[in-house]
């Protein structure tokens, strides 16, 4: 046990409680600099994704083996195989329960774009499948560059039923199609006018989260000082 007086109060600092408090301001000194550090990377991607939509829309129709940057704008022409088509399932829009529409558009027959069209709700009963009205031709649609494969947590190995699926990445479409799909999602923005809702695509980077969560750590580690420090007060003269 050591002590000290200052300003006329004696200062006991015992080893071992010491050591907690330390070791406590420690931790989350560690997890409030981790979550700020997580704060800058988000707002480093939010910086290159504004960039990436004041920059002009690629034309991805000469698609290659290497994606274009996420979030790009970009547009692509094709015609729609309509036999491909999937429903996203169990996808909310303003409190309605729908499906997303997923659909490749093709530059060959073979060889495709594989396109998040939009939202449309549900039918009545499940096995009632709402139509997707699907123009002829060649389309050219207008999007947001979003990765192959999201990042999901399934609750069923039975993610497929159908047309309607659990999840949507390219792979799968590509196993379950035999197309040669482009190595993206390309999330539908503007085109023909075709019954389907679509909102602005802008992503969550969630930077405010993180600085939430870094000012909670750095509070703890102060709550944990400022009560290291009470317990180890008292005045000059009373007994330990």
């Amino acid at each position: 046990m050591t002590q000290f007086t200052f300003a006329r109060r004696t200062f006991v600092i015992r080893f071992w409680p010491a050591l907690i408090c330390a070791l406590v301001i420690a931790v989350t000194i560690g997890a409030a600099q981790w979550q700020t550090a997580r704060a800058h990377y988000k707002q480093g991607l939010l910086a290159a994704y504004e960039r990436a939509q004041a920059a002009p829309a690629l034309d991805v129709t000469r698609w290659g083996a290497v994606a274009p940057p996420e979030y790009s704008s970009a547009t692509v022409e094709g015609v729609w195989k309509a036999d491909q088509l999937i429903y996203a399932d169990n996808r909310v829009r303003n409190g309605q329960v729908g499906y997303g529409v997923f659909m490749p558009l093709c530059q060959t027959p073979a060889r495709c774009v594989l396109v998040d069209r939009g939202w449309v709700r549900s039918g009545r009963l499940r096995e009632d499948l709402p139509a997707v009205p699907t123009a002829p031709g060649v389309q050219r649609i207008q999007g947001v560059i979003l990765r192959a494969d999201s990042r999901f947590v399934e609750l069923s190995a039975d993610s497929v039923d159908g047309k309607v699926w659990q999840n949507v990445t390219v792979d799968r479409v590509a196993r379950a199609s035999s197309l040669e799909l482009a190595p993206f999602i390309l999330a539908q923005q503007a085109g023909p006018d075709d019954g389907l809702a679509r909102d602005p695509f802008k992503p969550e980077f969630g930077i405010d989260k993180h600085i939430a969560y870094a000012g909670q750590w750095y509070a703890f580690a102060l709550v944990t000082a400022l009560s290291g420090l009470f317990a180890a007060m008292k005045k000059t003269g009373e007994k330990s």
